[in-house]
């Protein structure tokens, strides 16, 4: 056995351990995304407006520089990566999740491989991995389609592990190259998705640990200034650009004008992220408090690596206090530090519990240990619920767009919700897209009901809504405003309507509920009432139903009647 080891060594043939290593990420991707696989679809949520990007710059893509002016932002990368997956794999949504595993492949072992070069064992960089690929953010970016934040994270993560490998080269033409690919890749964040912008505080917060480190590691000094200096360097580079190519300011674009501090809109926004955090990482309270206890008497890189992980978990979270909005898959860079922190703590805890670790110690690792695990439980099953509830939804969205691809030429198509919101964008361009439906005309009730121009026959399309739970993955319906469209339905079909087409799609809610405890001594302004809606308990066992309806009517009779 021994002479074969070293045969192998010899002949540079990898190990069975260091092959496994190599394919665990890869195969824990595919396991977590095999319910996707296995159920691929194109959501109404931003899909629509992928595709048709991707057609149109295909050949000409220096015009990624200016899309969606009157947004405000400016996203050339993403446009550009996406636009490539279209050319390349064109309108299966198969092939699109498959980018998505591929993505997530990656990513676990970014983290796998950083985790171990701050000092963790591959134990410590297991328990991280398996945390980051299960836990609810994770579930929503890669479960849907067009999510800025799993490139925007593959993007940082090679950056950190090309500037980390630049501080530990001796050879100066080598550490140059590798400073220059780091830079590239930190601008191809920025360009991805304009949050990247916290990488300059974050790299400024670790340069302050290691100025404050009483022994300070070359090679760790070292990354911290060569990382804050290319998020600056980066920086000026992406607003240079942004200056020359965006048409409008930050505060003059439809949603870039949000990036604005508004003192009203940081209470909710607060609330929010609190409630996210006891849903989805209730897990790491324990482990705070024993890498508090532990931290003095820790070796140093542990505590190098501790505070490291700690200011990335503050700024991710810090960058989303002025939004208006708090969506569960906007905490994905969060989550990739909050798995590297648990993995180190839980490690620790791990080697503390041996026989000549005082009797003390062992039992405060023992308790935290299986108070983590525990607590882990909660947000396993709601990532699972939010992975249902998703398929559900995007099942029937579907089938919606199937049937509505084959209603006569020329159709007018009445979207009925109380709000405009993406369906009304995203419906039209995926009957062009993936139908080849041009010809459909979707219009928002508001608007048909004042137009005196309406075809003899109109299909009415009415969203139905039950036991949604909250909070989860995004949709773009909300079930207060869907018991008001049915009640407009009910008054658009006086005059008679045949009903054409439904669709239902179920999945069954287990959530664990410990954010809606926040809601019982929250007060303004530090609540947001959409997370405290309705009277469900702890545990939410109902069974979710989401679908649509579609009727044909009369026009002219709809047009004669008042509304």
């Amino acid at each position: 056995m021994a002479r074969r080891t070293r045969l192998r060594y010899r002949l540079g043939v990898p190990s069975n351990r260091a092959i496994v290593r190599w394919l665990a990420p890869g195969l824990l991707a595919a396991v977590v995304m095999l319910p996707r696989l296995a159920s691929p679809q194109f959501g109404l949520l931003d899909d629509g407006l992928t595709l048709q990007t991707g057609h149109q710059t295909a050949g000409r893509w220096w015009s990624v520089l200016g899309l969606i002016p009157e947004t405000g932002r400016f996203f050339p990368a993403y446009w550009l990566a996406y636009s490539l997956v279209v050319g390349v794999v064109g309108n299966r949504p198969l092939a699109f999740f498959i980018f998505n595993v591929l993505v997530l492949a990656v990513l676990l072992g970014l983290l796998a491989r950083l985790a171990e070069l701050g000092g963790g064992t591959p134990r410590q960089a297991l328990v991280a991995v398996v945390i980051f690929a299960t836990c609810g953010p994770t579930i929503e970016a890669f479960y849907t389609l067009s999510k800025a934040e799993p490139l925007q994270m593959m993007w940082i993560g090679i950056s950190l592990l090309v500037a980390a490998a630049s501080a530990a080269e001796p050879r100066r033409w080598r550490r140059a190259v590798l400073i220059v690919l780091a830079g590239a890749a930190l601008m191809l964040a920025y360009a991805t998705k304009e949050t990247s912008v916290v990488l300059i505080p974050i790299s400024l917060a670790w340069l302050v640990i290691e100025w404050a480190r009483a022994a300070r590691p070359p090679r760790a000094a070292r990354f911290a200034i060569t990382y804050a200096a290319l998020n600056v360097a980066a920086a000026v580079a992406f607003f240079s650009l942004r200056w020359r190519y965006a048409a409008r300011a930050l505060a003059e674009g439809s949603y870039t004008r949000a990036y604005a501090f508004d003192v009203a809109t940081v209470g909710p926004a607060l609330f929010r992220i609190a409630a996210w955090l006891i849903r989805d990482f209730v897990f790491l309270a324990p482990l705070v408090v024993a890498a508090i206890i532990a931290f003095r008497t820790a070796r140093s890189e542990w505590r190098r690596a501790i505070l490291y992980a700690s200011a990335w978990m503050a700024g991710w979270l810090a960058v989303w206090a002025p939004w208006p909005a708090t969506f569960e898959y906007y905490l994905l860079p969060f989550a990739f530090g909050a798995a590297s922190f648990a993995g180190l703590v839980a490690g620790a805890l791990w080697a503390a519990r041996g026989a000549r670790v005082p009797p003390a110690r062992r039992g405060l690792a023992w308790s935290a240990l299986v108070a983590t695990a525990l607590l882990w439980v909660p947000g396993i099953v709601n990532a699972a619920t939010d992975g249902r509830v998703q398929l559900a939804v995007d099942r029937a969205n579907a089938e919606l767009v199937n049937f509505l691809g084959a209603l006569p030429p020329r159709s007018r198509i009445i979207l009925n919700t109380v709000w405009v919101n993406e369906y009304l964008y995203e419906l039209p361009r995926h009957l062009a897209e993936l139908e080849r439906r041009p010809d459909l005309v979707v219009q928002h009730v508001g608007t048909f009901l004042a137009d005196a121009r309406a075809p003899a026959r109109v299909y009415v399309v009415t969203p139905t809504l039950m036991n949604q739970p909250g909070p989860t993955v995004r949709i773009a319906v909300h079930q207060p405003g869907v018991s008001r469209d049915g009640m407009r339905l009910s008054e658009m079909l006086r005059g008679g309507g045949e009903l054409v087409h439904t669709t239902e799609r179920h999945a069954r809610l287990l959530e664990v509920g410990l954010h809606r405890q926040l809601c019982r001594v929250a007060s303004r302004p530090f609540v947001d009432v959409t997370f405290c809606a309705g009277n469900r308990g702890v545990l939410d066992v109902r069974t979710f139903a989401y679908g649509w309806q579609v009727h044909r009517l009369s026009a002219a009779e709809l047009l004669a009647r008042p509304m």
